[in-house]
């Protein structure tokens, strides 16, 4: 075989293994460089909805607050009604107790008092 044929038949086979070989490779890279793409685009969205989810959350986080603040304050208005009436109604428990040994001293009738009353006067429960 003839030097030029020798070359005309690398050249023919070799030549288009390289371009093979050489389209390959770029088009690995561009296959990596649009599967990074992808990620990068899916990431940007799943970040995209936490943020959202986050910042939805921290507004619920907020409103809760209030209205645990809200709540606070109305349960302290109430306890101290609490403490007002029990005070209120251990006053006028002794007082009654008071009139009743009155009436009974002048020798009057006392009705029996109300099964809650009589019970107040009679236990150390709050």
């Amino acid at each position: 075989m003839t030097e030029p044929v020798q070359i005309a038949l690398i050249a023919s086979v070799v030549g288009p293994a390289v371009l093979v070989a050489l389209n390959k490779m770029v088009g690995r890279r561009r296959e990596s460089r649009e599967d990074s793409a992808s990620v990068a685009a899916q990431w940007q969205a799943w970040s995209t909805e936490q943020t959202r989810r986050i910042d939805a959350l921290e507004q619920d986080v907020i409103d809760l607050k209030k209205s645990l603040a809200a709540e606070q304050l109305r349960s302290a208005s109430l306890q101290e009604q609490n403490r007002r009436q029990a005070t209120m109604l251990t006053a006028l428990i002794r007082w009654a107790i008071l009139l009743r040994d009155e009436v009974i001293r002048m020798g009057g009738k006392v009705p029996p008092a109300p099964v809650e009353i009589e019970t107040a006067m009679t236990t150390l429960e709050p």
